[in-house]
C-alpha cells in the first residue's frame, strides 16, 4: 500500500491539477471577477483593489521555456506590493508545541510564551482539550518513508542527580519535579492557544481557554471555545506568500496505480527550495455498458498559500485575505472506443486526495493553513467514435478570498492557461471532452473557508475522421471537425471564514463563474469526387 512520506519520494495530485502545454495554442486572458458577502449591497459593486493576476507574475514567467510551474513566494497574488509590517515566513518543520498566552494591552497580538506544553487531546465538538507537559508523552507523529521516518521531536531533557551535591540536587529533582506534574499554573482562562497541529488535531487548533482542571501526571484539562485571528493577532500588520513545502504533503491514492514522486528536478522541471510533487496515475474510465476507455496521466505540482491581515486591535481587521496560487504541468491521455452518450453529467474518477496543513509565523505565532485537492480525470462523450488524445497543459491558478472593513468579502480568480493537443485521433460522428482537474479546499485551523474546482480540458467534435501529431506531420483531415481548449473555475466562499474574527457570511458566497475557450483546430475537408470521364 502506498504511503506518504516526509522528505523523500512518495507515492501517490490539485489544482488545481493538471496540465501544462508545449504546443502552438496562446494563453487565456487573466480572468478576474469579484463578489461581496456580509456586507450592505453596495459592496457587490466593489471591486477597488481586487484585481486579480495570477500570484508570483505573468503566465509567461510561469510556464517557462521547460513548462515549469512555479509558485513565487513574497508577492501577493494581487500584484499588490507587501505593506510596511510583519513578514508571513514559513514555521520550522516539526515544531509540536502549544503558543498560549493572552490577548495584548491595547488591542495588541497575544504575547507568545514558550510553557512547552503540547496538545495531546482535542475534541472541537465538546470544546474539550489535553495539554501535556515537560517531555509529552504524546509524541510528534512521524510520516514513514523509504529510508527511514522522520525523527520526532526530542523531548526536553531531565533535570539529573549531581552525586557531589545531594542538598542542591534533591532541590532542582523536586523543583523540576513540581513544574512538570503542575503545568495548571502556565495556564489560566482567558488565555489562547495556537497549536501546530499534531496527532491529536492534525490541522491545528486555535482555541480560547474557559475553564482549567489540573489532570494525571503532566497534564492539564482544558475546557475552551473557538477563538479568532483577530483575538490572536490583534493589530498586527502582516502580508506574504509562502511555497507550501511539498515534502509535508500527504498524498493519498484512490486508485491502484497511483505514484508520487518529490524532487527538485524532475523531468526538466525546476522547483524552489520546496520541491515540486509529480503524481503519475493509470486508471480506467467506467463508460456505461461495462465498456471502458483506458486513462493515463502524470502532473508535477508547485503550490504556494497567501496570507494577509491588517488588524484594528481585538475587533475585525481592516483587511484580511487568503487563498492558494498554484503552479502545475501536466500529461494525459484517454484511448478506447466510445459507443453511447455518457449521459448528462461527465464521468469523472477521483484518482489521488493530497493534504497539506503548513504553519506560517506572523508576528511570532503560528498560523495553520489547511490546503486540500482531490485529482481526478473526466471524460465525456455524446456519440459513436473511436478516440485516441493525449495532451499537454500548463496553467497557474490564483483564487484569493479578500475582506475589506465596511464593504465584506470579495473573491477573486485568476486562471492564466494553456492547452494543447500532441496526438488525437477520431473516427466517427461524436463531440468529446476530455479533462484533468482538481477540487482545491483552503482554510484555517480546520475551517474551510474556500473551495474551488478548477478544470483545463480538450474538446473535440468530429463527423469523419481527425488525425493530429504536435510536432509532426501535417493533420489528416476528412469530413468536418473542431479541436478547443479550455479551463474552467467555479467555487465559493464559505461561513468559515469567520475564523478571521469578520463578519459572518450566510450560507455559501459562488464565485462568479469563470470560464475561457480558444479553436486549436477547426474547418471541414473532403475526398475530391471523381469526374465524370468524357465521351
Amino acid at each position: 500500500m502506498f504511503k506518504p512520506s516526509i522528505g523523500r519520494a512518495a507515492p501517490a495530485a490539485l489544482l488545481t491539477l493538471i496540465l501544462a502545454g508545449t504546443a502552438a495554442c496562446g494563453p487565456t486572458s487573466p480572468g478576474s471577477t469579484s463578489r461581496a458577502a456580509g456586507e450592505p449591497a453596495a459592496a457587490a459593486t466593489s471591486t477597488a483593489d481586487t484585481a486579480a493576476t495570477t500570484a508570483g507574475g505573468s503566465p509567461a514567467d510561469a510556464a517557462s521555456a521547460s513548462g515549469a510551474p512555479r509558485a513565487r513566494a513574497g508577492t501577493p497574488a494581487s500584484g499588490r506590493p507587501t505593506p510596511t509590517g510583519t513578514n508571513v515566513t514559513a514555521a520550522p518543520a516539526g515544531d509540536k508545541q502549544a503558543v498560549i498566552g493572552a490577548p495584548g494591552k491595547d488591542g495588541g497580538a497575544v504575547t507568545a510564551e514558550n510553557k512547552a506544553l503540547q496538545l495531546t487531546s482535542y475534541d472541537p465538538g465538546k470544546g474539550t482539550a489535553v495539554l501535556t507537559g515537560g517531555g509529552a508523552t504524546a509524541s510528534p507523529t512521524a510520516t514513514p518513508s523509504a529510508s527511514a521516518s522522520a525523527p520526532a521531536t526530542p523531548s526536553a531533557p531531565s533535570v539529573s542527580a549531581a552525586p557531589s551535591a545531594p542538598s542542591v540536587s534533591a532541590s532542582a529533582s523536586a523543583s523540576a519535579s513540581a513544574s512538570a506534574n503542575a503545568p495548571a499554573a502556565a495556564v489560566q482562562p482567558g488565555q489562547l492557544i495556537a497549536s501546530p497541529p499534531t496527532p491529536a488535531a492534525p490541522q491545528g487548533a486555535l482555541v480560547a481557554v474557559t475553564g482549567v482542571n489540573p489532570g494525571a501526571g503532566n497534564t492539564l484539562n482544558l475546557t475552551t471555545r473557538p477563538a479568532t485571528l483577530s483575538e490572536l493577532l490583534g493589530g498586527t500588520e502582516a502580508d506574504g506568500q509562502v511555497p507550501i513545502d511539498v515534502h509535508g504533503i500527504q498524498v493519498t491514492p484512490l486508485v491502484k496505480d497511483v505514484k508520487a514522486t518529490v524532487g527538485a528536478d524532475l523531468g526538466g522541471v525546476k522547483a524552489d527550495a520546496s520541491g515540486t510533487l509529480e503524481v503519475d496515475v493509470k486508471a480506467p474510465v467506467p463508460l456505461p455498458e461495462g465498456a471502458s476507455l483506458d486513462a493515463s496521466g502524470s502532473l508535477q505540482l508547485h503550490p504556494a498559500v497567501h496570507f494577509a491581515y491588517h488588524g484594528a486591535g481585538a475587533a475585525a481587521p481592516r483587511t484580511a485575505s487568503v487563498g492558494f496560487d498554484l503552479g502545475a504541468h501536466a500529461n494525459w491521455k484517454v484511448a478506447g472506443d466510445v459507443a453511447r452518450n455518457t449521459g448528462a453529467a461527465p464521468i469523472r474518477v477521483p484518482f489521488a486526495k493530497l493534504q497539506a496543513s503548513p504553519v506560517l509565523t506572523v508576528a511570532g505565532l503560528p498560523v495553520v493553513v489547511n490546503l486540500g485537492l482531490t485529482c481526478y480525470l473526466e471524460v465525456g462523450a455524446d456519440g459513436q467514435v473511436h478516440l485516441e488524445a493525449q495532451q499537454d497543459a500548463t496553467g497557474t491558478w490564483a483564487v484569493r478570498a479578500d475582506y475589506t472593513g465596511g464593504k465584506g468579502w470579495t473573491s477573486t480568480t485568476s486562471a492564466d492557461t494553456k492547452v494543447s493537443p500532441v496526438h488525437v485521433r477520431l473516427d466517427g460522428k461524436a463531440s468529446v471532452r476530455a479533462a484533468l482537474g482538481a477540487e482545491v479546499s483552503l482554510g484555517l485551523y480546520d475551517t474551510v473557508g474556500v473551495e474551488t474546482t478548477v478544470a483545463p480540458y480538450l474538446a473535440a467534435k468530429a463527423d469523419g475522421s481527425l488525425a493530429v501529431d504536435v510536432p509532426g506531420k501535417a493533420p489528416q483531415l476528412q469530413g468536418s471537425w473542431s479541436l478547443v481548449g479550455g479551463v474552467d473555475l467555479n467555487g465559493a466562499l464559505t461561513a468559515h471564514l469567520k475564523v478571521f474574527g469578520t463578519p459572518i457570511i450566510e450560507g455559501k458566497l459562488p464565485f462568479p463563474p469563470f470560464h475561457r475557450e480558444w479553436p486549436l483546430l477547426t474547418g471541414s475537408a473532403s475526398l475530391p469526387s471523381p469526374r465524370p470521364s468524357s465521351t
